[in-house]
């Protein structure tokens, strides 16, 4: 099998140390997007981190709530100024991708880190709601509540017990079902 090699700007950078696969998975993914500046950095570089399967829920919602969406949940789209349109688009993949079920919820953490803020977030699209308007980002409040922030815990299920068969039953039944 051949592997071709094309030049990728995947190289450290002003904007972010590179992507170096280790052993330890998603994490080193994890911390770049965490600690991604969202005033300086490329935001092509963060929507690439971002793509990458494995990240959990809570790091995506920290990610999107870094890029300071308040400030622009109102706007239409046009009326975004011309300089902040690529952080919007951004924002508004990150968006569709948490609402589609993108990023799964670490199960165990759930969204311990980002639970208050989320929370916050959704307590002020609730009240949005009352006043009869609706911001530009809005999050499926159910599907995060039901969101378990404790670590997963075992399912105990009774163990099946098969009846007794009468005397036909088994003088009929096939017998590689006995074992």
């Amino acid at each position: 099998m051949f592997h071709i090699r094309h030049k990728t700007d995947n190289a450290p950078s002003e904007t972010g140390p590179s992507i170096i696969p280790r052993d330890d998975g998603i994490e080193p993914i994890r911390a770049e997007a965490l600690a991604f500046d969202w005033g300086d950095g490329d935001l092509r570089y963060l929507g690439r981190l971002m793509a990458k399967l494995g990240l959990d829920l809570a790091t995506a919602i920290r990610v999107f709530l870094n890029g300071k969406p308040e400030q622009f949940n109102y706007l239409d789209c046009y009326e975004v100024p011309l300089e902040h349109t690529a952080r919007v688009a951004l924002l508004d993949c990150l968006h569709k991708k948490i609402s589609c079920g993108f990023y799964l919820p670490d199960p165990n953490i759930g969204l311990g880190p980002v639970r208050e803020e989320a929370g916050q977030w959704i307590a002020r699209q609730s009240e949005d709601r009352d006043q009869g308007r609706q911001g530009r980002w809005v999050f499926d409040e159910t599907r995060l509540e039901s969101i378990s922030d404790l670590a997963p815990r075992p399912i105990l299920m009774a163990p099946q017990t098969r009846p007794r068969s009468s005397l036909l039953r088994t003088l009929f039944e096939p017998i590689w079902l006995h074992s």
